[in-house]
């Protein structure tokens, strides 16, 4: 009996030596198995990208976040619905709910009669160097004209509706006071917003028709009415078959929008609800919902890649903060507040980023899309569908999700903006303190998003080792 025992524990040493759980590829880490190696459609390797993230970014951004410019965000979130009545199925969790920033509470700066001052200081630089002595001998028309013709370019770049910031039908919101995170929502409400958004991904081919091309429409058509086929709906939707024969602009544009919905989702399983023996709401990691979402076994095998497309996502964003660096550094660019000097240290920390952006020696490469003699036509296809899905986010009925939703569809409009704008055109554009704030914001979830993954590994290793120490005690106590 004793030799039984002894036997056990050696062999169970032996098997944390040699097969320790960091390593494994038990059930519970099939999640991560695959995640090495390159980023499709990129030059760049998982773990570069992943050390780069969690060592150098996720510090400096998720402290730059914390700051009054980026930390308020103003939005119209009851704009109509353009797609079905957007009142019905109205979340009722008070998780859904958005507390607005009474005027007292806001920076002296984001107040009332300051609400366009970031825009108003560059607009006045950039008229007196474009316009210069000419101000005095044109005529108000002629003035009026011009404004009118720079905001048609600025619309002709713009992948998103920007909300207009002196409406009375914004608010500000604190971010940090009203944070991302699982408010059940969900089923057929979340389901109908997915599958509206997944519908812009189509883009039917002279070959195909609308509903063969479309891998969203394949999957619905294949949905059971019990709703028993969830996950094949999510394979059929995020499948690598479903991306052959796409062109590179068609893959770029899947990706996306998959690695954001992946994004949203490590922002679920990490800020998860729970309820604790007396009933009292909590928010933690969620292993098992986040298996559900993204273990290969459990999603028909697609799980890793719709973790790859996250990384794919980070990298297109990390691109764009990369190309506009040098807009950031010119002097007559303020991130106003109404106090100069936390407004100086603000702008010196987003420089800070912006440059450790530039060190990184994997860069997604823009100047490979559009290249063809269709490219003008994909392009503006490329921006519309884009403007769409920021349409439907306004169709989400839950406050908190609508909240999100649009500042990191917001903030990846504006890198796909950034992205397809030529160098020589660069330095003219302009940027509204909504595309800034979303930017910068959008970019923190997606590092957010890449730092939890850490911790989602360390949650599985825990769970491989108390199985086995588990399963030897069980062993043990059998003998």
């Amino acid at each position: 009996m004793v030799w039984k025992i002894f036997l056990l524990q050696i062999t169970f040493l032996c098997s944390l030596y040699f097969f320790p759980p960091p390593v494994s590829t038990g059930k519970n880490e099939k999640c991560f198995c695959q995640l090495s190696g390159m980023v499709d459609d990129c030059f760049c390797d998982i773990e570069t990208l992943e050390s780069f993230n969690n060592e150098k970014v996720y510090p400096l951004v998720s402290k730059l976040i914390e700051r009054d410019f980026f930390r308020y965000y103003k939005a119209n979130l009851f704009k109509e619905c353009f797609l079905w009545d957007g009142d019905r199925g109205l979340c009722g969790s008070e998780s859904c709910g958005v507390k607005v920033c009474d005027e007292n509470d806001l920076p002296i700066g984001l107040r009332p009669g300051n609400f366009n001052k970031f825009s108003e200081n560059i607009k006045d630089c950039e008229k007196s160097e474009s316009l210069g002595h000419l101000n005095s001998t044109l005529s108000n028309i002629t003035l009026d004209s011009l404004d009118k013709w720079d905001k048609h370019d600025d619309e002709e770049q713009n992948f998103c509706d920007l909300d207009d910031e002196t409406s009375i039908d914004l608010n500000y919101i604190d971010l940090l006071n009203n944070p991302e995170r699982y408010t059940g929502y969900k089923g057929p409400l979340a389901w109908r917003i997915w599958k509206a958004i997944y519908e812009e991904n189509c883009f039917p081919s002279d070959s195909m028709t609308k509903k063969q091309s479309n891998p969203i429409l394949k999957a619905f058509a294949t949905k059971k009415e019990d709703g028993g086929s969830r996950s094949s709906f999510f394979h059929t939707l995020s499948s690598s078959a479903s991306l052959q024969g796409m062109c590179l602009e068609k893959r770029v544009f899947y990706r996306v929008v998959s690695g954001l919905h992946s994004s949203i989702n490590i922002h679920l399983c990490a800020n998860y609800q729970f309820k604790d023996g007396w009933d009292q709401e909590y928010w933690g990691p969620n292993l098992d919902e986040f298996q559900r979402r993204f273990d290969p076994e459990k999603t028909n095998g697609e799980g890793t890649l719709r973790l790859k497309n996250l990384y794919f996502i980070y990298l297109l964003e990390l691109r764009a903060l990369s190309k506009v660096a040098s807009y950031f550094t010119k002097d007559n660019i303020f991130l106003f507040t109404g106090n100069p000097t936390s407004d100086v240290v603000t702008k010196r920390m987003l420089i800070d980023l912006l440059q450790l952006t530039k060190e990184f020696p994997m860069h997604f490469d823009e100047g490979i899309l559009f290249q063809d003699k269709n490219s003008k036509g994909l392009k503006r296809e490329f921006r519309e569908r884009f403007r769409n899905i920021t349409r439907i986010i306004d169709c989400v009925t839950c406050e908190k999700c609508r909240l999100w939703g649009k500042l990191q569809t917001q903030g990846l409009g504006t890198a796909l903006k950034i992205l397809f704008t030529s160098y020589d055109k660069l330095d003219k554009f302009h940027l509204r303190r909504q595309e800034i704030v979303s930017l910068v914001n959008a970019f923190a979830r997606l590092s957010n998003s890449i730092n939890n993954l850490e911790l989602f590994r360390q949650m599985l290793t825990e769970a491989v080792t108390n199985d086995v120490e588990n399963k030897s005690l069980k062993y043990q106590d059998e003998l």
